[in-house]
């Protein structure tokens, strides 16, 4: 059984009735009963659980003014039905998303008028449209409640973009990748630049995620050394051509050929940003990753060119205001390409975003050396999205490839601590300083 998003009233004739529920069709009558006689649970404004069965039901009790209703109130409680056990944390966000629902409509004055909808052919004709609008409007929230409720676990890209979009993490990261430096002179550097931080939290959570490494060397000072380097970078969007082998019945031609110009202009210009232009646009993509709204149009987006009138219905998490500011954001930082064709307006990726993790700069650089791997730019973790033929100039990806002759270097011994790659016959890692063998 599906989660359940409830918003129960007081029907003066009745008693406690489900007002709306979603997602809708999931309530038999039995069930409805159930959840609109946790009323009787309460009379007091405030959060409770109630279980019966197999079910756990999260809710708040609270009361808007009326005009229409006997002491001028509207008594509601909004419960989320769940079948299984929730953790303290969930608990306290539902508890959360509960009160803040409740809050809402306390400050619409009119709000009391949405539970009149099944009166609304005796009203005038301007009480109608009231109603019929404010109907419209607690739908919808309860709706926004239900996804907010079930919001779907992040991908992987998405949790380490969260962690990215911090400054300090960004920023230490980057100083890391120029290669090892001793945990004093890093916390000195960390402390200076965020001084209300605390650099220890911040070194463990680094730790645990696996990006960094702490490392002793005698019995005095300690070295930190990055284990994996974070790369996000724009790549051409791929969703044209697979958009149109498999509808293209559904736009035509033309709109691909109004989009790709635009696509090459921007990578043509993106391959000569310079380095801090470069960074700081790292760091606004890891910031349009971790928010939930722009990652869920840039999901969307992936997948095919949308006409702008189907985005609400698609990205349904959204309010019609977020979606709006999630686009404008997009559009800004040039991810997406707002195109007009043919009396309609479609919604087209324009550059595509990859975060791959790699092997950190300063470790590859005994292969560079060497003269080995001439063309070892960054390693790809998986496959990289393939862009169209025709963009493939734009995109410039190098993926590693190992000659024939050189298959051997693999073959050396690697220190266990840092992953270093040692020459025959070391015993001491030159990088992190650990013995080896």
């Amino acid at each position: 059984m599906k989660t359940i998003v409830a918003l129960s009233c007081f029907h003066r004739k009745i008693g406690p009735i489900v007002f709306y529920s979603y997602q809708e069709h999931e309530l038999d009558d039995q069930l409805s009963t159930r959840i609109a006689n946790i009323m009787d649970q309460t009379v007091s404004e405030g959060f409770f659980t109630h279980s019966f069965e197999n079910k756990i039901t999260m809710n708040y009790y609270f009361e808007v003014h009326s005009d229409w209703a006997r002491g001028n109130k509207e008594m509601l409680i909004v419960s989320s039905v769940f079948y299984r056990q929730l953790t303290p944390d969930i608990e306290q966000k539902i508890k959360n998303l509960l009160t803040e629902f409740s809050e809402r409509l306390k400050t619409n004055e009119e709000i009391y008028t949405a539970f009149y909808i099944n009166d609304i052919n005796n009203m005038e004709e301007q009480e109608r449209e009231i109603i019929d609008k404010n109907n419209s409007l607690v739908r919808l929230w309860v709706k926004e409640l239900y996804w907010a409720t079930v919001s779907r676990e992040k991908s992987e890209e998405e949790k380490i973009a969260t962690l990215l979009n911090k400054k300090h993490i960004f920023f230490t990261l980057k100083k890391l990748s120029k290669g090892p430096i001793s945990l004093e002179e890093l916390k000195d550097w960390f402390n200076e630049q965020f001084p209300k931080l605390s650099f220890d939290q911040e070194i463990h959570l680094l730790v645990e995620r696996q990006l960094i490494f702490v490392n002793q060397i005698g019995y005095v000072e300690k070295y930190v050394l990055l284990l994996k380097e974070v790369i996000v970078k724009r790549i051409p969007p791929d969703n044209i051509i697979k958009y149109l082998e498999e509808s293209p019945e559904d736009v035509d031609s033309d709109i691909v050929d109004i989009l790709l110009p635009k696509v090459q202009d921007y990578f043509s210009n993106y391959e000569n940003k310079t380095d801090e232009e470069l960074e700081e646009d790292s760091f606004i993509l890891f910031q349009i990753v971790s928010d939930s709204k722009k990652y869920n149009v840039l999901s969307e987006l992936r997948k095919s060119i949308i006409l702008k009138d189907k985005l609400p219905r698609l990205v349904s998490k959204m309010t019609l205001e977020y979606l709006t500011a999630s686009l404008d954001f997009l559009k800004k930082h040039d991810v997406i390409e707002e195109i007009k064709y043919k009396n309609e307006r479609y919604i087209a990726l324009k550059t595509n975003i990859q975060i791959t993790t790699a092997f950190p700069e300063y470790l590859r650089k005994p292969f560079d050396s060497r003269g080995k791997f001439d063309n070892f730019s960054t390693p790809y973790i998986g496959n990289p999205p393939r862009p169209p033929d025709d963009l493939v100039t734009a995109s410039q990806v190098q993926v590693l490839h190992v000659p024939k002759d050189q298959e051997n270097l693999w073959e050396n011994p690697y220190c266990k601590y840092c992953g270093s790659n040692l020459p025959e016959g070391q015993s001491i890692c030159h990088v992190c300083g650990n013995k080896v063998s």
